[in-house]
């Protein structure tokens, strides 16, 4: 015999585990919105960096603070080019000096300013501009 009172509940049921699927469903496509929106998957894009921590120095050489522009190093190249070969991955981690960078370290290095690949350092102005 057919019993009436198990069939309202079948059917909440069946609307309960339909709901659960739609919650889901809806959940699962806000993350993947959220994940490529995302524009590298979590990687943060950094802008213009200022080295001004040796100011006094700098005043003293008579040139401004310099300024580099990470974005478009991005834009150019991956990280692992230079993070951590050529620069630690934390901010302040990284003593840069002119005089490093002319002993070929950091932005001297063989792979970028001290080769073809990008202008040389005695071109001052291109980091030093006071206003960029």
């Amino acid at each position: 015999m057919f019993n009436l009172k198990r069939q309202p509940q079948r059917q909440l049921h069946r609307r309960l585990q339909k709901n659960r699927i739609m919650t889901s469903t809806i959940l699962f496509a806000v993350f993947v919105v959220i994940i490529i929106s995302s524009d590298g998957f979590g990687v943060t894009k950094f802008g213009d960096m200022v080295f001004d921590d040796k100011a006094g120095s700098m005043k003293k050489a008579g040139v401004t603070p310099a300024v580099f522009p990470h974005s478009k190093h991005e834009e150019l190249y991956k990280c692992d080019i230079c993070h951590p070969k050529i620069f630690k991955d934390k901010r302040g981690a990284n003593d840069i000096t002119m005089q490093k960078n002319i002993d070929g370290k950091f932005c001297g290095s063989a792979d970028c300013h001290n080769s073809e690949k990008a202008f040389p350092l005695y071109h001052c102005n291109k980091c030093h501009a006071a206003n960029k």
